[in-house]
Parts: C-alpha cells; sequence; structure tokens
C-alpha cells in the first residue's frame, strides 16, 4: 500500500531531475567574438540526475527500514565514536585549508614569488607609454617552444582575443566566454613561471578591452558591438577585487591608456572619457562620435580615431579634453594610434578583424603630433587594423592582405614587404632584431627586422587547436605571451619545454 502511494511522489521526481538535467549549462554560439562553435551538453546535470532518481528511490521504497536502523543506532556506542572521529576530521580539515589559503597568498600557484626570476613589465596593450610595441633590448624568443598553455576554465567557451599585459611574475588577459544559455567575460591574473591561475573575475557581460596594470591595479572595459551601459572597471592587481567601476551609456571595445594619474578611454558611442585614475570620478568627456580604438597619449594630447559616420582622426588636449585638432581621413580609422617624436601614427581601412570588403581599402598615415598635417601615406592592399610599431627609424605594421611591412618612418618609403599569406589582425611586437605577429591562419611568425625574412613560423594548430589570432603578442624576459581561443599561450626558448602529456587535454576538433 505504501508502495503504490509513494509512486506517484517517485515519477514526479523522476520527471524534475530530468528536467534540470536537460537544463544544464553547455557550450554556446557567441558569433560577435566566439565564431560560430558547436554546442555541446555537459554531461554532469545528467550524472547528478541519475544518482539523485537512485538516492530518492532508496529513501522511499526503504524508509521503514531506514528509520528502524536509525533508531537501532541511535544508542550505539560505535555511532557515538564515529561521530566523533568525525567532527574531529572536519576541523582538521578546516585547519587544513586555513593554512593552504595563507600559503597560497605567498606562493601564487605553486611558485613563491620571491624565488622566480625578475620581469621586465610589458603592463599594457602595446608595451611602453607610447604604445609603439617596443620596449627597448627587450628580446624575445629565438627557438620556439611552449613554455606553458592555459586553458580557461569553467563550462564555458573562452576566447583570448584581448592582448596581455606581463608586470612582475604575473601576466593578465581578458576573455569574451559564453555557455549555451549566456554569456559574459572575465579577467585572469596567472603566474608566468607555470601559467598556474592566480585569481579570475567573472562578469556577465564579454570583455574584448586589454587591462593595462599599472600602480598595482588593473584597468578594464567591458562589452563589444551591440552591448550598451558598460563599464570600465579597476581592479586590485594583487587579488582582482574591484576597486570602483564607471559607467558609460555604451561599450567599452577600448583599451585604456593610464597617465600621469589619469586614465583615458573610448566609450563606443559615448565618445571619450578621461577620469581620475584613483577614485575613478570624471575630468572630462569628449562626446557624440564613437570610438572603439585605444587612444594613446602623447606630449600632453590624446590622440584617437573613428570608423563610423565621418571617418576623422582627433587630437584633444589630456588635461582638459579640450580639441586641439581634427583630420578627415579616406577609411575607417581602426588601427590604434602610436607615436614617437613628432609624428602619430593611425591604421585605416575597411572590412573588420573577421572578413575584408567587398573593395578592400587600406592605409598608413603619419601626422604632425602638433597639428594633424599628413607627413606621409603610404597605401596597402587591405585594411590596416593594427597599431603601427615604432622602432630606431622604421615603423611595422600587418594588414589584411597578408603582410607585414616595414616602412621608413621619415618618409615612408617602404624598406621591406614580408607576405605571410594570411590576413594580419594581431599588432606586431619588435624586439632588436625580430618582429612577431600572430596571423589569421593560426601561426605565429618571427620576422627579421633588417630584411624582412621569415625565421620562423609556429603553427598552434600543434597544441591548441589553431584559428585565427587577434591578440598581439607581449614580450617580457626572452618569452612571449599571446592570446587565442580557449588558451594563453607562453612560448619560450627551453629545448623541451613541457611533455605534451603536461599539456591541457584538448577537445576534439
Amino acid at each position: 500500500m505504501n508502495q503504490q502511494k509513494a509512486k506517484p511522489r517517485i515519477l514526479g521526481l523522476i520527471l524534475f531531475c530530468l528536467a534540470f538535467s536537460a537544463a544544464g549549462t553547455a557550450y554556446a554560439v557567441i558569433p560577435q567574438l566566439l565564431g560560430p562553435l558547436s554546442a555541446l551538453l555537459s554531461v554532469i546535470p545528467q550524472i547528478l540526475a541519475v544518482v539523485g532518481i537512485a538516492v530518492l528511490t532508496v529513501v522511499v521504497f526503504a524508509r521503514d527500514w531506514l528509520m528502524g536502523l536509525f533508531y537501532r543506532l541511535r544508542e550505539s556506542v560505535l555511532l557515538k565514536t564515529i561521530v566523533l572521529i568525525l567532527v574531529l576530521a572536519l576541523l582538521g580539515a578546516g585547519v587544513w585549508v586555513i593554512y593552504t589559503g595563507l600559503q597560497y597568498a605567498t606562493i601564487k600557484g605553486g611558485v613563491p614569488l620571491e624565488n622566480q626570476p625578475p620581469q621586465r613589465p610589458w603592463p599594457a596593450f602595446r608595451g611602453g607609454v607610447t604604445r609603439t610595441g617596443v620596449l627597448d633590448n627587450l628580446p624575445g624568443p629565438t627557438n620556439p617552444a611552449v613554455s606553458w598553455l592555459f586553458k580557461g576554465e569553467g563550462d564555458v567557451v573562452v576566447d583570448f582575443a584581448s592582448s596581455p599585459a606581463v608586470v612582475g611574475p604575473l601576466v593578465y588577459i581578458s576573455a569574451a566566454q559564453g555557455s549555451f544559455f549566456s554569456s559574459g567575460g572575465a579577467v585572469y591574473c596567472l603566474n608566468t613561471y607555470n601559467g598556474h591561475n592566480f585569481w579570475r573575475l567573472e562578469g556577465p557581460v564579454q570583455i574584448f578591452s586589454s587591462p593595462a596594470v599599472v600602480g598595482g591595479r588593473v584597468y578594464v572595459g567591458e562589452g563589444f558591438h551591440q552591448d550598451a551601459d558598460c563599464h570600465l572597471y579597476c581592479l586590485d592587481a594583487n587579488n582582482g577585487h574591484s576597486i570602483w567601476k564607471f559607467k558609460t551609456a555604451s561599450h567599452v571595445e577600448s583599451t585604456p591608456f593610464v597617465s600621469q594619474g589619469k586614465v583615458y578611454f573610448g566609450a563606443g558611442n559615448d565618445g571619450v572619457y578621461c577620469l581620475d585614475a584613483l577614485e575613478g570620478k570624471q575630468i572630462w568627456h569628449y562626446p557624440s562620435i564613437h570610438v572603439d580604438v585605444s587612444p594613446a597619449v602623447w606630449k600632453g594630447k590624446v590622440y584617437f580615431g573613428t570608423g563610423y559616420g565621418e571617418y576623422r582622426i582627433y587630437a584633444v588636449d589630456a588635461n582638459s579634453g579640450t580639441e586641439v585638432w581634427s583630420k578627415s581621413v579616406d577609411y575607417p580609422a581602426w588601427g590604434s594610434p602610436s607615436a614617437d617624436g613628432d609624428t602619430v601614427f593611425f591604421g585605416l581601412g575597411n572590412g573588420n578583424f573577421i572578413e575584408s570588403a567587398e573593395v578592400p581599402q587600406g592605409r598608413v598615415t603619419a601626422r604632425n603630433a602638433d597639428t594633424g598635417e599628413q607627413v606621409w601615406e603610404y597605401e596597402a592592399e587591405d585594411s590596416v587594423l593594427t597599431a603601427v610599431a615604432y622602432r630606431n627609424g622604421s615603423v611595422y605594421f600587418g594588414s589584411r592582405d597578408g603582410h607585414v611591412y616595414a616602412l621608413n618612418a621619415t618618409d615612408g618609403t617602404l624598406d621591406w614587404k614580408s607576405r605571410i599569406g594570411s590576413p594580419i589582425v594581431s599588432s606586431p611586437a619588435v624586439t632588436g632584431r625580430s618582429v612577431y605577429a600572430g596571423a589569421g591562419n593560426g601561426v605565429i611568425y618571427k620576422i627579421d627586422s633588417g630584411s624582412g625574412q621569415v625565421v620562423w613560423e609556429f603553427d598552434t594548430a600543434r597544441i591548441a587547436g589553431g584559428g585565427p589570432i587577434y591578440s598581439s603578442p607581449a614580450i617580457a624576459d626572452g618569452k612571449l605571451y599571446i592570446g587565442l581561443k580557449d588558451y594563453l599561450l607562453c612560448l619560450g626558448d627551453e629545448e623541451i619545454a613541457q611533455e605534451t602529456s603536461e599539456l591541457p587535454e584538448l577537445d576534439d576538433q
């Protein structure tokens, strides 16, 4: 009789568990950034549902027997002994967790920070204060070998399309991520020695902006094309805790530029902002234009451009936001500006990071930093979406036309053009004798900066499934850090950096 009454309840519980399993987290499609991805259902909810059904069945059908067993054991000395042992075990576990947490605060990924080699910083997108993709005399890897490979965590698809920043023994990178039912973003802080995750901060909005790390703080924006009401965040670099956040009316794809106690960034349809870097209070706002590029601050001016509406490039006063000059250009200004001496460089072109325009056009324009007057221009065969790197009188950039270029910085004449054969939308990094760039075919290239000859190629399909590279490389202490789909890759010079079995397990492609 009891069993007959229990059957409807059991049936209802089974149906509930099955419904829960069908609504579990799954991989998803985020076409705005992640691209087309297979939606794979997670198996964990189904396993939990089966276990739950089994437990509930036992409880309902064996309830009387279990109650009898409980009353017999309640007065048992053995039971009291077992409870005492469990209490002591829990107390011991609590002590161990606290001790481990204190150790982790100083060891950070299993390697004491004081025992790690000193790191030369690459604190933001494009390296130094002029965003030229160069830190003087900073070498990169000469023989590419995987030092480590970090896979994004959680039951989500992760795309590290932003660019890493390296400060001390830590590397910071932001990511877009999503499951079948939702999308979001995250900022990661990893140990440069072994790629172990130190901290991760997740949010509800995907992130394309690259982190800028200055004065123990991380500045990063959130949002992508379709997003509104997004924020610029200021985080504690040591633990990822939010210090302040500033809300804009649009998205913040732009990577912030921090200079002299101020932080500058583009906010999509909401123009350009300057905030107090300490407290996040607005100092000035340049409205009524759409800015996605990362601004550059040079000699008291902020430089930026727009690829929407009327294509223009701008210089405004860094302290007041007052316009110094603005100039009309023929193509959208997508390339983030860089500067050296009296010259500021912009990459121009149509199309986007995913595809070329029907009639591709691209150009690099060099302008007088004080007046905006044209110094020279160089026409490429397709758009120049990358920032222009500068070193020792030469400028370097990639194009969607599948070439990496070197020009004379004074007059714009061609020094060399290296054919890669795949679109270059990753901004190059330049060292003493080398140019490093990632390509749309998933290959990282090292090019001799004097001759344009390819020195080596590293195909990321060997270890991370390949796919287009949007992240720009960062160079620090002889290593190259770059974001990929699902992974952050660190390349060094080790002959045998890691065995394949030590790398993250790859999903079937």
